[in-house]
């Protein structure tokens, strides 16, 4: 089998399960791929589209095809020379009847043998779980819950009784409210989906007992890497992946770093490439156009964002709506006036510039000056007593005091806070290009250097060479094919704005006016785009934008103004005129942008991750909406044959994928080269740079596997001589 020189990302459901994907095998043995890259395969709930929700991490998903549909999907890859890398989801499990630890804990209580797996503040709780699954306070809707024949139900919802009971008071947990879950609610969740529940892999038979099953297939040779889900949300991330690496050969963990930050020593491969993401994307975005944009997006809204405010506020408001109940853990873990422990946590969490520090019996210098920046930003926010309280914080993160449950709340609470605040709120706000709203961007800057992206390349090489890289996922909030084309509006402002003004103040009324260039952005980079899932799209980017309406408290007014915008829009003949127009103008440069990133992602150091169908153009945006099947056939397209000519060149020559150098090359190229000079990469970022300068290539002669043109030469070269067939060169020295 190859080594891990790359891997297609496939999303498993009922439809799509183990023998569908082997039917693709051929496929993508074809294309080049060394290794399939699976959604999680252990047993989630009944239907689910992602296996994100696990109810029995003991058992390879029946609906999937289970261990022998398994065994026959990987038995086809070994026969194509491919390998299997699955994702792992340690994190957290469902509240679930189909899952047997939960009933038995449910049951049992905190004495059940099952009750050590979940992540339970029993004594907060004053020895019952709180479950918010009731529409309204208990007794206003008593009539609506049934107790009888060992089960409590609740419309959909079923509860195992404890044995020898038979009232609902009895039990050991508690039917409260849904709005509570973000008050009171005394078990960790996934972010704010009541549904999944932390698991406490920190316990060492916990982590026997989740992983048995997982760990046999990559000791039975079934499976050949892992990727670690929300990595972030464990205690102890360290010592996790020490226990985790030392049974399997590759580990990529989801870890979503901030520009600036380094992933920590940890014994994994690298991490699921985000960082990657964020300057591949910002390389095919022209800089010179941020002042054009500010002023466009400051005529049309009135405003002028300053991101770091807009990620601040963002987060604060996620604290205090949301995770009120995970604020309160980590306050009744610290001595002193309460009230003023939640408003030092939530300050300190809202500020803190990374998604959460490593704290536990050791604290690194790095986290030792984030948690001090981030205090002194906190401290005049707060009143007095609430600054005392801060102290308090401070000194259980930097040891001084030890409070060892203060501190893993607090970093498992910190992570969240950062990904629902800034992934899933401000992301949705600030509109102003929407190529750059990206997991793992950063809105403070408009564009990245080529140089940055070179640099970044270069470090990888030398510390995380098998990190993976990805420029979509099944997280991203637009497809890659949409974020090219729409990056291409930042090289034709004076194209761009005036349409986005002139279709705002004819069809604009009743909505927000970033609103209403989020859905100009949304039609023209997805465009043909349906009108269902256009108001699909809209109706959660305002929703998670929480300024008009929330997914807690919708606003049906404004609601219904946006739909109404929407049906203007699509039924405009103008605007539909002048939107196709501009889109046939745009998405062929789009096309050229989308084709560059793909050839950054699968020739930079790292391990190239496909996610699925995107070596073809896919115009999707958000989940759900980037979940829809693919149909795994080859086109003629410049990024399916980049896409396939690159992986096969890596499989059939890893040696020229070593390395790292640069080259002089014109603005509006990336150039540079591996394998000791002897495989050149020549993208095309910018599409209106023309076609002067030169390259400064090593000594020939060189071959062009995607033109298939000879360059007998080398040194500097004419960059329009090396791209006059295609706007991208992958050059092998003969």
């Amino acid at each position: 089998m190859a080594g891990y020189q790359s891997t297609y990302r496939v999303q498993l459901s009922g439809a799509f399960g183990f023998a569908t994907a082997r039917a693709a095998v051929p496929y993508l043995a074809d294309l080049g791929v060394s290794h399939l890259y699976t959604s999680p395969i252990l047993r989630a709930r009944s239907g689910s589209a992602h296996g994100y929700d696990v109810v029995d991490p003991t058992q390879v998903s029946p609906e999937l095809g289970g261990e022998a549909g398994l065994g026959e999907l990987v038995a086809a890859l070994r026969d194509h020379g491919m390998g299997l890398v699955v994702d792992l989801v340690p994190n957290h499990m469902t509240t679930s009847i189909e899952s047997p630890w939960w009933v038995e804990t449910l049951r049992g209580g905190p004495g059940a043998e099952a009750a050590r797996v979940f992540d339970i503040d029993w004594e907060a709780g004053g020895g019952r779980v709180r479950l918010p699954v009731l529409g309204g306070p208990l007794e206003q809707v008593a009539d609506q819950v049934e107790v009888g024949d060992g089960w409590v139900t609740y419309h959909e919802h079923r509860f195992p009784m404890a044995p020898g009971t038979d009232r609902l008071e009895q039990q050991h947990y508690e039917l409260v409210e849904w709005r509570r879950a973000a008050v009171d609610l005394n078990y960790r969740r996934f972010f704010t989906v009541n549904e999944l529940i932390g698991v406490r892999q920190e316990d060492p038979e916990v982590y026997r007992l989740t992983h048995a099953t997982i760990l046999r297939l990559v000791a039975d040779g079934l499976v050949d890497g892992i990727r670690v889900d929300h990595i972030d949300g464990l205690a102890d991330p360290a010592a996790y992946l020490r226990r985790l690496a030392a049974a399997v050969p590759f580990v990529v963990v989801e870890k979503i770093l901030e520009d600036g930050e380094r992933l920590p020593a940890w014994p994994v491969a690298g991490t699921t490439g985000y960082e990657f993401l964020a300057v591949a994307d910002g390389v095919l975005v022209d800089q010179a156009a941020a002042g054009a944009f500010a002023d466009g997006y400051r005529d049309l809204t009135g405003d002028d964002p300053d991101p770091a405010a807009v990620a601040l506020a963002c987060k604060r408001e996620r604290l205090v709506r949301d995770f009120g109940a995970e604020v309160a853990g980590v306050a009744r873990h610290l001595p002193g006036d309460q009230a003023a422990n939640r408003a030092a946590v939530v300050e300190l969490a809202a500020r803190l510039p990374v998604y959460r520090t490593y704290v536990t019996d050791v604290i690194s210098g790095t986290d030792r000056k984030v948690v001090g920046e981030a205090a002194a930003a906190a401290r005049p926010a707060l009143e007095a007593d609430g600054a005392v309280a801060l102290d308090r914080l401070v000194a259980a993160l930097t040891l001084e005091a030890p409070a060892p449950e203060a501190v893993r709340r607090f970093q498992q609470l910190s992570g969240p806070a950062m990904a629902k605040g800034v992934e899933d709120t401000a992301l949705y706000r600030d509109t102003r290009l929407v190529a750059r709203n990206e997991v793992g961007g950063n809105l403070a800057v408009f564009g990245r250097p080529v140089a940055e992206l070179h640099q970044a390349n270069a470090e990888r090489e030398a510390r995380w060479p098998r990190s993976m890289l990805a420029t979509s996922t099944h997280d991203t909030k637009r497809g890659e094919d949409v974020r090219a084309r729409l990056a291409v509006l930042s090289e034709r402002p004076t194209r761009w704005w005036p349409l986005a003004a002139r279709w705002t103040t004819r069809l604009g009324a009743g909505v927000d006016p970033a609103d209403a260039l989020l859905l100009w952005q949304t039609m023209a980079g997805a465009w043909p785009l349906s009108q269902p899932r256009c108001l699909a799209y809209m109706e959660k980017a305002v929703r998670e934008a929480g300024l008009h309406t929330t997914w807690t408290d919708p606003d049906p007014a404004y609601e219904r103004s946006l739909a109404a915008l929407v049906a203007r829009a699509y039924a405009d003949p103008r605007l539909l005129a002048e939107l196709e127009a501009l889109v046939a103008e745009i998405a062929p440069a789009g096309r050229v942008k989308a084709a560059a990133l793909a050839l950054l992602r699968l020739t930079s150091p790292g391990v190239p991750d496909t996610y699925q169908g995107t070596e073809t153009e896919q115009l999707v945006l958000v989940d759900p909406d980037n979940r829809h099947p693919v149909p795994f056939t080859p086109d003629t397209s410049l990024k399916f044959q980049v896409t396939r000519t690159t992986l096969r060149l890596r499989r059939d020559h890893p040696d020229l994928f070593t390395g790292y150098r640069p080259l002089a090359a014109p603005h509006h190229l990336v150039a540079f080269t591996r394998g000791n000079d002897r495989l050149a990469v020549v993208a095309t970022r910018l599409t209106t740079g023309g076609a002067e300068g030169e390259i400064d290539l090593p000594a020939g002669p060189w071959h062009d596997v995607l033109s298939g043109a000879d360059h007998p030469g080398g040194g500097p070269t004419p960059a329009d001589r090396l791209l006059a067939t295609l706007p991208h060169a992958l050059l092998v020295r003969s």
